[in-house]
């Protein structure tokens, strides 16, 4: 299973609704390596985001943990970074890049006696003028794109160098009528890597019936896009039999048990049968549990934990938004078999608000459960022996993180 993490743009609002912030954190890791780099130097890079007891601010921090299974990270061991930003790197090679959605700016940083050392930055005012939930793709240590659909723009950049090459045509790729993102998680399938873009309007809690699913190839630049069968297409994961899968989110649930179709699509998985790049529709999400239900979390093999709202929970009026759903408590989890997805199975766990975040690292996948006020989370691992089983517990939200060695 080989899935990276990017970073939607209403993720995390539950910490952040009161702020209204107009940015939020990416994340990412590269292709998974064997590991390099000192053995003195941690073994992961994972990026916190801490909001005050008031939620009038919002920090960011990266934490250098060498286990993600146990242990706590202190936020007196970290080391913070200035305004919104988002973490990415490639597995193993002992170096990271923070992109500055306040500066505008990719830095570059290498782990040097176990501490980063700024090794490089590129400037990018000169051709972008805002940054919201951007993406960074990699092909190698020495080249990267960073993909800033909500500015229409997309970078090939040279990583050895530290400098912008050229800027891609994307206009392919944006919906005409509301803003665009890149979907949450991507997969490198061989040498192309494979997304969803999809588009909404969060104060307006509208999406778009229509998704993509694009086929990238970061050696060339190039990029074949084939509409999917359903819009709102948040999430994506390869499974073990090289199937890829696509999922709208828990907040596309709310919106559309709220409004209907006039505002979001109905819930779905999207399949791309391994060796093929025909997406076709398996199944609508709120027929399996017969209430609205979104998002996944990758559980092994075909596996996935799904969000379905505990509707005794409650209390839906006319005064509901759909962002009180996100927010709330409200969420239960239940199991669904990608091979059989017909039925779904409710799991003896707590309810949790519909915000989801998880990434891959050494081969399993880590959930964040976090506190009610965000101001502590555990990870939780899904995948491998005794899963699921509690993990690393740290400040804030761990939401991304990135392999050193």
């Amino acid at each position: 299973m080989r899935t990276r993490t990017t970073f939607h743009p209403y993720i995390g609002t539950a910490m952040c609704a009161a702020l209204l912030l107009s940015a939020t954190s990416s994340c990412g890791d590269g292709d998974s390596g064997n590991g390099s780099g000192n053995a003195d130097d941690p073994r992961f890079a994972v990026g916190l985001r801490v909001t005050s007891a008031d939620l009038s601010s919002v920090s960011y921090f990266i934490g250098f943990p060498d286990d993600l299974d146990s242990g706590e990270i202190d936020l007196s061991d970290t080391f913070e970074v200035s305004g919104n930003a988002s973490l990415w790197g490639i597995d193993g090679v002992g170096e990271f890049y923070i992109v500055s959605a306040e500066d505008l700016t990719i830095t570059k940083y290498r782990m040097e006696a176990g501490a980063p050392v700024q090794s490089g930055r590129i400037g990018l005012g000169n051709e972008l003028t805002f940054l919201f939930t951007e993406t960074m793709l990699f092909d190698g240590p020495d080249r990267g794109y960073l993909f800033a659909l909500i500015s229409g723009a997309a970078l090939e950049l040279d990583l050895e160098a530290m400098q912008i090459v050229r800027s891609l045509d994307v206009d392919a790729l944006l919906d005409p009528e509301q803003p665009t993102f890149l979907s949450y998680r991507y997969v490198v399938r061989e040498t192309e890597t494979v997304f969803s873009t999809y588009a909404t309007n969060f104060e307006q809690e509208t999406f778009s019936q229509v998704s993509q699913i694009v086929f990238f190839d970061p050696a060339t630049g190039e990029f074949d896009a084939r509409p999917a069968p359903c819009g709102g297409l948040v999430y994506a994961m390869e499974a073990d039999n090289g199937d890829l899968f696509f999922s709208t989110d828990t907040f596309v649930a709310g919106i559309h048990e709220l409004y209907g179709d006039t505002r979001a699509p109905e819930p779905c998985i999207v399949r791309v049968p391994e060796g093929s790049r025909e997406p076709e529709k398996v199944i609508a999400l709120n027929e399996v549990t017969g209430r609205p239900t979104g998002g996944f979390v990758p559980a092994g093999d075909s596996s996935v934990y799904v969000r379905v709202l505990d509707t005794d929970a409650v209390a839906l009026t006319e005064e509901t938004t759909a962002i009180e759903l996100y927010n709330g408590l409200v969420w239960e989890t239940w199991e669904l078999d990608l091979a059989r997805p017909e039925e779904a199975t409710r799991l003896d766990r707590r309810l949790f608000g519909g915000f989801i975040a998880y990434f891959e690292a050494d081969g399993d996948i880590y959930e964040n459960d976090p506190a009610p006020d965000f101001s502590s989370s555990t990870l939780i691992r899904t995948t491998g022996p005794d899963a699921p089983a509690r993990a690393l517990t740290a400040p804030g939200a761990p939401l991304y993180v990135v392999k050193l060695r």
